[in-house]
């Protein structure tokens, strides 16, 4: 497999982008990369989007709300009145919770990043 560095990936884009305008897909090689880099980019907003959509469905609350009721689940691991039994079965049940905290916020974090580039 070939090693791709940043001149040979601007030729290859280049030579693609040429190929589009002649076949009059394009006006021009830069309205050409634009067109492609708006349409990646609204593609990246709506896949976090529905990201985000999936995990308000799943736990039925908000990115907060559940940031909140996470740490209070945690808070429950510190009790005494667990089994040990309880305590794994929670502590396993806050470990997934934990993972999709952390996709649900690298989806907003990236979605709201993505919208900036979208406004320049």
């Amino acid at each position: 497999m070939p090693v791709w560095g940043v001149k040979n990936m601007a030729e290859t884009l280049s030579a693609v982008l040429e190929q589009l305008v002649r076949r009059q897909v394009f006006p021009s090689s830069e309205e050409g990369l634009r067109i492609l880099a708006q349409d990646y980019l609204l593609r990246q907003i709506a896949a976090h989007r529905r990201e985000i959509a999936r995990l308000e469905r799943k736990y039925g609350m908000s990115f907060d709300r559940f940031a909140d009721y996470l740490h209070q689940r945690s808070l429950l691991l510190q009790e005494d009145n667990l089994t040990p039994e309880q305590r794994i079965a929670l502590g396993r049940a806050i470990m997934q919770e934990e993972d999709d905290w952390l996709d649900w916020k690298a989806a907003l974090e990236v979605m709201d990043a993505w919208l900036g580039l979208r406004e320049r």
